[in-house]
């Protein structure tokens, strides 16, 4: 019995010591969390009653140099969905609730599912952008059906004119998964688009997307356990994005989509002075507007399998041979190295042997241009005097004086991608062909063939540092923002080799020059040189316009500059598969210096 009853005492006595342990530690915990740890705790329990809400700042507007709207932002309303600890299963069941009040399409909830995959710090996501009037008055009757959508303030970019300026201006898009990578790995600019949607993705919105955008601001809010709003605790404002005003015009982009509307081509129009761009134009061209919020699989196939490549942006990133408008450029190589001067002359009796050899090249005129000096040379186009010229020039001095008008080399303008074309040059062969050079091809290169490939806006840049007569900055798209980089005012050749060159260019347009259909009516004083540019190779066949495919017929080229008496505004234009240069491309030319003069000027 009292064997039993001291088992009984020391059971009592194990589990009150047991129990004095648990109170010991559950006392001890709470010293901890409600004494030591007090302030950290405090700390998470306000974080879990405060949210931090973006606010976007607004981009800036695009103008054209007359202050005509080119970029602009539009109030729209967009239905978005708190994603916050909701499984897919949730929001899709959302989004079929949703679906039984508004249209949502295949491509919304596409598009809702993809961004909220790539951007995993969103906490709300839009699923239907821009709604129309009815949909918002019928959802605002049904809100309170969805506690966990909302509808949204939004601006949305528009391009008023967007068919005329869209190689130009480009487009914003929504933010990717690259571009977030991108964010990831650079903290100032995570926080930079911080609740931002969208970012430039081409042309000037791509090119300024840094002042343009603009910075985010944030407000903290406090919300009770329902996620409703009780007070503002913090607020900074955002910083809105500085607007543009761009050295374009916007008649003139008109009047060049107008021109070009039937051809595959590109224009470049500036100002001799200061080589800023006047008008900008690549044909086909496409509507900016489809990309802002995520461009359709339909339109984007239609745009990406057009074999007329309406997304290509021909002025600056498609090159061409540039045919015969190199020959003033070489006629400055001939004149500066002393091979050729005012008064010296050939006989072309419409072909030229390659001295030493049997090899024939042929003057496109067939029964040649008589006798030709260098001023007839440019004016007819005499393919003989300059195969003559840089035969006894030869490559090297030829691709020095060439550089100097920046052919091989980019323009600098201010675009996100240009091409830098091709003069080519032994050193070039060797590189890219790992072959020698050979005498014909320095031949072919005096025509502006072979291997020779510039852009529209090369040419351009290149005429306006011949009639300047020095280095010139950069080509520029922005009114009165000169270039950085210090320029010398020293001369690139002698001026007496500049005018005998503007004369050739001046007789271009007479009644003897290959522009004469204009020399009754250039009254604008048109000045220029045509070109004619083979897309491929006719070894020993004639050249028969009539019977050729359209796509291997021979590009259309011309460069001029208006007045020829005192030169200010340039041009060149390029046209493809458009045949003779004086028949398709100069006619263009003429009727926008015409243009300028009459209405702009």
């Amino acid at each position: 019995m009292l064997n039993n009853r001291f088992i009984l005492v020391r059971r009592f006595n194990i589990l009150l010591a047991i129990l004095s342990l648990f109170l010991l530690l559950i006392t001890i915990r709470l010293f901890w969390l409600q004494i030591y740890k007090n302030d950290f705790y405090l700390e998470r329990s306000k974080s879990n009653s405060e949210r931090i809400e973006p606010i976007k700042s607004l981009r800036g507007l695009i103008f054209d140099r007359n202050d005509n709207i080119l970029a602009e932002n539009i109030l729209t309303y967009n239905i978005e969905i708190d994603i916050e600890n909701k499984s897919t299963e949730d929001l899709n069941s959302i989004i079929g609730e949703l679906s039984k009040i508004l249209s949502i399409s295949e491509h919304e909830r596409d598009q809702f599912f993809k961004m909220r995959s790539e951007r995993k710090f969103l906490r709300k996501i839009p699923l239907k952008l821009n709604v129309n009037n009815e949909e918002l008055t019928f959802f605002a009757s049904k809100k309170f059906l969805f506690p966990n959508v909302t509808l949204k303030e939004e601006f949305l970019r528009s391009y008023p004119h967007g068919k005329e300026n869209a190689h130009l201006i480009g487009y914003i898009n929504r933010i990717s998964k690259k571009d977030v990578e991108k964010f990831e790995n650079d903290p100032e600019l995570l926080n930079n688009y911080f609740g931002m949607s969208h970012i430039g993705k081409q042309g000037i919105e791509n090119s300024f997307e840094n002042s343009l955008r603009g910075k985010s601001g944030f407000k903290k809010i406090r919300v009770n356990a329902k996620n409703s709003f009780i007070a503002e605790i913090e607020n900074k404002k955002a910083l809105d994005g500085e607007d543009l005003i761009l050295s374009i015009d916007l008649n003139l982009q008109r009047k060049s989509h107008e021109l070009l509307k039937n051809f595959k081509g590109s224009l470049i129009m500036t100002d001799i002075s200061n080589n800023e761009v006047l008008a900008y134009q690549s044909n086909p061209t496409f509507d900016p507007n489809l990309f802002v919020n995520g461009i359709s699989f339909t339109d984007w196939d239609k745009l990406n399998t057009d074999p007329s490549k309406p997304m290509l942006d021909r002025v600056t990133n498609a090159v061409y041979p540039p045919g015969s408008t190199i020959k003033p450029f070489l006629s400055i190589a001939g004149l500066e190295n002393n091979v050729i001067n005012e008064d010296y002359s050939i006989n072309d009796p419409g072909f030229y042997q390659l001295p030493k050899t049997k090899k024939i090249f042929m003057d496109w005129k067939k029964e040649g241009h008589g006798n030709v000096n260098i001023i007839t040379a440019i004016a007819e186009s005499c393919d003989v005097y300059f195969y003559d010229l840089a035969y006894r020039l030869g490559i090297e001095k030829m691709d020095n004086s060439l550089r100097k008008f920046s052919f091989g080399q980019k323009t600098g303008i201010n675009l996100p991608i240009e091409k830098r074309g091709i003069l080519p040059s032994p050193e070039w062969k060797l590189k890219h062909h790992k072959k020698k050079w050979n005498a014909y091809e320095t031949i072919n290169t005096s025509i502006g063939q072979g291997d020779f490939l510039s852009s529209p806006a090369q040419l351009v840049h290149g005429l306006n540092i011949l009639l300047n007569n020095k280095q010139m900055p950069p080509l520029s798209l922005i009114k009165d923002k000169f270039s950085d980089v210090p320029l010398s005012d020293e001369k690139i050749t002698d001026e007496k080799y500049i005018e005998i060159v503007k004369r050739g260019m001046q007789e271009v347009t007479s009644s003897n020059g290959t522009f004469r259909s204009i020399a009754k009516n250039n009254y604008n004083k048109i000045a220029g040189k045509t070109g004619t540019a083979q897309v491929f190779s006719l070894k020993s066949q004639a050249y028969d316009e009539d019977n050729i495919a359209d796509h291997l017929k021979d590009h259309s080229l011309f460069i001029g500059y208006a007045p020829y008496d005192n030169p200010q505004v340039s041009i060149a234009v390029i046209i493809e598969n458009g045949g003779h240069g004086s028949t398709v491309a100069a006619p263009i030319a003429k009727k926008m210096i015409d243009f300028y003069f009459e209405t702009i000027k």
